[in-house]
């Protein structure tokens, strides 16, 4: 039986490496760094509008994403609620999935392909117009099957767990950012994109999603955890 304090050191390490990414987005001469996982964040969070605009009724013209790491996805139709808060809730679903189902190398592995398979699709039918968009999808295709097949056991799940988590702190970050434009009045978001649509304000929108990606995100790693204790115990 192993005890169930071996597994905090691997906890504390995921912790302390998620808080470490967030803190860079606050450091210009680093925040560069993050530049990768901005990309796959808003090919995911773009991705997640597209699919919304499909499932509502509507179609999706193309989806672009920028150099500078945003993106934009140009619909006709569909349920404008839904499509809105599909990116941010989206991602941040992603993220909880992706935390909650890679309990084990072998089901990290399946989680890394069912993603970059989901990429795949996006980037043959819908990523158009800006070639960083394109290459960085590609990129990530690539890396996501690379990290499933190619690095260790040991490290595979402790990479995908952190991608998963990178996807709610990315996007409970982005609505920290929404909230702070949405309270000057900007309405070039999903947030004033609702504000539109409801006449609610753009800050109470962005502040529910930032309450909800976060519930996500500490649910996840709760079940996660658990899990893994329970593993760990038993054997």
């Amino acid at each position: 039986m192993k005890n169930q304090n071996s597994l905090r050191p691997h906890q504390s390490a995921f912790v302390l490496s998620a808080i470490l990414s967030v803190a860079l987005w606050f450091l210009p001469f680093l925040r560069w760094l993050t530049v990768p996982l901005q990309y796959v964040n808003t090919h995911v969070h773009e991705g997640w509008h597209a699919l919304t605009a499909v499932a509502t009724g509507g179609m999706v013209d193309h989806v672009q994403v920028h150099a500078n790491g945003n993106g934009e996805t140009f619909t006709v139709g569909g349920w404008n609620l839904f499509i809105s808060s599909a990116g941010y809730l989206g991602a941040a679903l992603t993220g909880a999935l992706m935390i909650t189902f890679a309990r084990s190398p072998r089901s990290a592995k399946f989680v890394l392909i069912l993603l970059a398979i989901a990429l795949s699709y996006s980037l043959l039918v819908w990523v158009r117009s800006d070639l960083f968009g394109i290459v960085s999808c590609a990129a990530w295709i690539v890396g996501l099957f690379a990290i499933a097949f190619v690095v260790p056991e040991d490290k595979r799940l402790f990479v995908t767990q952190f991608l998963g988590i990178q996807q709610c702190l990315n996007a409970v970050q982005s609505l920290f950012f929404l909230v702070h434009i949405s309270g000057f009045g900007v309405e070039q978001s999903d947030a004033g994109n609702m504000q539109q649509f409801t006449h609610i304000p753009a800050i109470i929108w962005a502040g529910l999603w930032t309450l909800m990606s976060l519930g996500m995100m500490i649910l996840a790693l709760k079940i996660s955890w658990r899990q893994q204790q329970a593993e760990a115990t038993a054997n």
